[in-house]
């Protein structure tokens, strides 16, 4: 009776442990999949495009250096023009564009106007990734230095960071 009772013990320090190891991958595969690559929603009319960092930075890159009054000094930011990134649309004539953050500030204006800017989405700010932390992952970011004559305010506003959305009426 002695041996079945030692046996009985050793089985349910068995299921313990698996019981846990199971528990630690359920954990691990949430904590994964919660940190989903951040993407970029462009939509207009009834057409969608998700795109993520990896895929925005399979477009031509573009590199502004410029300063701005979001940040101290001069930084270099790089990503795909936004008209680069909008050519999978048909448009044409008056187009309304809005841009929106994550935490949903949108701003909207006219699409050929806003292209007028020179605007990238920028994936990275000095060679890295942003993190939302950095006003990431992305950021329309206008060509300032290079074009003072956009170092206004009224051209600021188009500067949005932590994009998520486009949407093209």
């Amino acid at each position: 009776m002695r041996f079945s009772l030692k046996r009985i013990n050793e089985n349910d320090s068995m299921v313990k442990f698996i019981t846990s190891l199971l528990a630690l991958f359920a954990t691990l595969l949430v904590a994964t999949s919660l940190q989903a690559a951040p993407t970029l929603t462009i939509t207009s009319g009834d057409e969608k495009l998700v795109l993520d960092r990896s895929e925005l930075e399979t477009f031509p890159q573009t590199r502004i250096v410029t300063t701005s009054p979001y940040f101290e000094g001069s930084a270099e930011f790089t990503g795909p023009s936004l008209s680069r990134v909008l050519e999978t649309f048909d448009l044409s004539g008056d187009i309304r564009i809005v841009l929106r953050a994550l935490n949903d500030y949108r701003v909207d204006g006219n699409l050929r106007e806003l292209l007028a800017m020179d605007p990238i989405v920028a994936t990275r700010m000095d060679s890295q990734p942003m993190s939302v932390r950095d006003r990431g992952p992305f950021w329309l970011m206008l060509p300032l230095s290079d074009r003072p004559e956009l170092d206004e305010q009224e051209f600021h506003r188009f500067m949005i960071w932590q994009l998520e959305a486009i949407v093209l009426d």
